[in-house]
């Protein structure tokens, strides 16, 4: 498994790769913990305006590594509840970027994927992309990915999938807005191109902005967060225009 950083366009675009294809893109806590702290470093440089992350080889998400399951043997409810909490605060963490993920789905996208496909701001799919959650094969309840998909999906689809009785094709994933666009597969890598290059064309504070407002709507906050965000840009915006015409 290896996870590279680098950066492009004058540090504008970070291009984050996800490189553990020999196991579908699977993860575990080290894996999962290593790749969030590469986006949040990523993001943290005041040029990037987006990061590009790229999963290696034929599948987006292989779910968490079985090989774990072994280390459940013997832990208590308490210690198996705090780890799903942890596996999802650094999910959380993700959505909470301060620039857009914008990320190619291809192939499948298993069980923690979900959880994944849903933490990155832009994602696009391919048109042969397929979700499943097989969780309750292995006897367990989806925890967070459950949560996720219920409030996410209309009742009767969740129920469908969080039982492992159907998967999800690529226009269901983009009609209940899990994914942004679908494109046929041989085109996903330029869609995700034109798209990082639509958004690195936008000012750096301005982009950053609307994930602000994005971001801090769908966490709850009122109306007057999003108001105080845009006054901000709007502010810097024609201060900036007034010192262009001055000059």
């Amino acid at each position: 498994m290896t996870i590279t950083l680098t950066r492009e366009r004058d540090g504008r675009v970070a291009r984050v790769r996800y490189d553990n294809a020999a196991r579908g893109n699977c993860f575990d806590d080290a894996t999962l913990h290593e790749l969030v702290e590469t986006l949040q470093t990523a993001a943290a440089d005041g040029a990037c305006v987006v990061i590009r992350l790229d999963m290696a080889g034929r599948h987006f998400c292989g779910g968490w590594d079985t090989a774990s399951f072994a280390e459940l043997a013997g832990a208590t409810r308490e210690a198996v509840a705090a780890g799903l909490r942890d596996s999802d605060a650094a999910l959380h963490r993700i959505r909470r970027l301060p620039v857009p993920v914008v990320a190619a789905v291809r192939g499948q996208v298993i069980g923690f994927g979900a959880g994944l496909l849903n933490a990155v701001h832009l994602p696009v799919a391919a048109a042969d992309a397929r979700l499943s959650l097989p969780e309750a094969r292995y006897g367990f309840a989806p925890a967070g990915v459950g949560w996720t998909i219920a409030r996410s999906l209309p009742r009767p689809h969740a129920y469908d999938l969080l039982t492992g009785a159907a998967t999800a094709t690529a226009p269901q994933l983009l009609a209940w807005g899990l994914v942004a666009r679908v494109v046929p597969g041989d085109d996903v890598d330029r869609e995700v191109d034109a798209l990082v290059d639509s958004l690195a064309a936008v000012p750096e504070r301005t982009l950053r902005a609307v994930v602000e407002v994005v971001e801090s709507s769908l966490a709850g906050e009122s109306a007057e967060r999003a108001y105080e965000i845009s006054a901000r840009t709007i502010v810097a915006g024609v201060s900036a225009s007034a010192q262009g015409v001055s000059g």
